[in-house]
């Protein structure tokens, strides 16, 4: 380790000032996700993560979880502790790192708070079991971001089903009109017999004929 790295862990823990700890945690986290760490340092470096994850600022946290949203080789106890903070500490990671698999995702979005569903719901990309699961709380705003995400693999039939289930709220309908894809048969479904007042206002229909019952 570094006597640089040593003396920012060093400050980091005897600090009095938060703001103080969040540019020296901000400093670590840029370092850490830039790579190319020896061995001592890249374990100094995370050791001063798990210092930071018991701070009882927010922010301080929250600096760090955007720091290092995009670092591939995070580990995993820091990863997951930032995951399940609060969703103002949580969201960066939640939408953007690549390190959370669907088995991390699910537990997330079963055991969070609807911010944390929210912010899962805008991650590049999103399987259809993760789909899946967003949908089952039903919860507004998480479906319109869900729907509005063409990242998000949303099967045929899982549309098919919102369309039911929300018959009474249009814009979830509105919402799926405006999606880059549709399956043949949900778009015939949104589309069909639209009237000379309101078709204007209608998006472009373009669909796919969907064979394998998602799409990506």
């Amino acid at each position: 380790m570094s006597g640089a790295t040593r003396e920012v862990i060093i400050q980091l823990i005897e600090e009095t000032s938060w703001t103080e700890r969040a540019k020296l945690v901000e400093r670590l986290g840029t370092r850490f996700s830039v790579g190319g760490l020896a061995t001592s340092e890249w374990h100094a470096i995370t050791d001063a993560f798990r210092v930071a994850l018991f701070d009882s600022e927010p922010l301080v946290r929250r600096v760090l979880a955007e720091s290092v949203k995009l670092a591939r080789d995070l580990p995993r106890d820091i990863l997951l502790s930032l995951a399940r903070d609060t969703a103002a500490v949580a969201i960066p990671v939640l939408e953007h790192s690549p390190e959370l698999s669907d088995i991390d995702l699910l537990a997330l979005v079963q055991g969070g708070a609807p911010a944390h569903r929210f912010a899962i719901a805008g991650r590049r990309h999103i399987s259809a079991r993760i789909a899946q699961a967003l949908t089952r709380a039903g919860e507004r705003a998480v479906l319109l971001r869900l729907l509005s995400n063409d990242g998000a693999a949303l099967s045929e039939t899982m549309l098919h089903e919102l369309l039911d289930r929300f018959a009474d709220h249009p814009e979830i309908a509105e919402t799926i009109g405006r999606r880059r894809l549709l399956p043949v048969s949900v778009g015939a479904r949104l589309f069909a017999a639209p009237s000379s007042r309101d078709s204007a206002s209608r998006p472009t229909l373009r669909v796919v004929s969907d064979r394998t019952g998602s799409l990506g």
